[in-house]
């Protein structure tokens, strides 16, 4: 007997409990649950890149770039030190930077060694498929360049190469030249290949 009145009970429970949620949420009551203030704050129309937006005189949704901003961390570039008073860039990576040096290996094996070849000689892949061979980099005509050559350069590209701005961040830059540096002393003659 103890058992059906605890079923009872029970039963009554879950009938009580059904009826109060149903007369709590009857429309016209004063208490109403989740109620949102600005619902717009929370759920803000969305359009996609390409989808017309009403909320520019033009339509579009994808904004250019307001007038003279740049990049956070990345100023403008000013190459050849003596232009307008401007200081020549420096390679902020020291050559004694062990960890900066072998970045720029990482960077070098992935981005130049397709056409420059493992030790900078120029018979990478690239050359050896019929693209032009591009000059030695140990030679002492192009180590005779300065870290600002090598990163104007690998920005902007020169002949046949292509630049590499969009690719490679300023940091890697640097750090490539670093490791290019080195290719001389691998022991290759300061002047080899300077007849190519």
């Amino acid at each position: 007997m103890p058992r059906v009145t605890l079923i009872g009970v029970l039963g009554v429970a879950l009938v009580a409990s059904i009826g109060l949620n149903i007369w709590a949420r009857a429309p016209g009551r004063r208490t109403r649950l989740n109620l949102e203030y600005f619902p717009d704050m929370a759920r803000t129309p969305r359009y996609n890149a390409f989808e017309e937006n009403p909320n520019f005189p033009d339509g579009m949704t994808l904004r250019a770039p307001v007038a003279g901003t740049i990049p956070r961390g990345l100023p403008p570039l000013v190459f050849g030190g003596d232009k307008d008073g401007a200081a020549s860039m420096q390679n902020p990576f020291s050559a004694d930077d062990r960890a900066a040096v072998e970045r720029g290996a990482v960077v070098f094996a992935n981005f130049c060694q397709p056409c420059h070849g493992p030790t900078g000689q120029g018979d990478g892949l690239v050359p050896k498929h019929g693209f032009p061979a591009p000059p030695p980099l140990p030679r002492g005509q192009t180590q005779r360049k300065t870290d600002e050559q090598f990163f104007q350069i690998l920005t902007n590209g020169q002949n046949t190469m292509p630049s590499y701005a969009s690719q490679i961040s300023r940091e890697d830059r640097w750090k490539a030249i670093l490791f290019v540096r080195t290719l001389r002393r691998a022991g290759q003659p300061e002047d080899a290949g300077a007849a190519k």
